[in-house]
């Protein structure tokens, strides 16, 4: 195969939805991150599934009240104080990962769902399990 027989992706015909777009985007943002491995997106066990200290897990990005996964700014939930494994990977890895990054303005975990406050004003929250 020569250079001239690669075609390159043309960006405005990508078949990726803003949703498969942010989940390639926390994928990155997680790989890039010291306290994650093993990073992947759309996998069959999660939209993103990485590993930590604490074992391996499973991201996936939930629906909000009208169907959709992002949200406007209103309405997002309050932080609560529940402890257990899925709330503290997500406060000491997956937390600070996103944080570091210029799209996400804040994050806001309760128990196992985090939800995840973008640059644009919009939020969408992602339930946090063990991977099997």
């Amino acid at each position: 195969m020569t250079q001239s027989d690669i075609s390159l992706i043309d960006l405005d015909k990508s078949p990726l939805g803003a949703v498969d777009e942010e989940a390639v985007r926390l994928a990155d943002v997680l790989d890039a991150h010291p306290g994650t491995s093993g990073v992947t997106d759309s996998g069959p066990e999660g939209d993103i599934v990485f590993t930590t200290a604490a074992g391996t897990w499973a991201l996936d990005l939930r629906t909000g009240p009208d169907g959709e996964v992002f949200q406007n700014p209103t309405g997002a939930p309050a932080p609560a104080a529940v402890e257990g494994p899925a709330h503290e990977v997500l406060r000491d890895v997956v937390v600070p990962a996103l944080l570091a990054h210029p799209a996400y303005r804040a994050t806001t975990a309760d128990g196992d769902l985090l939800t995840v406050h973008l640059a644009t004003g919009r939020h969408y929250t992602l339930a946090l399990t063990p991977a099997a």
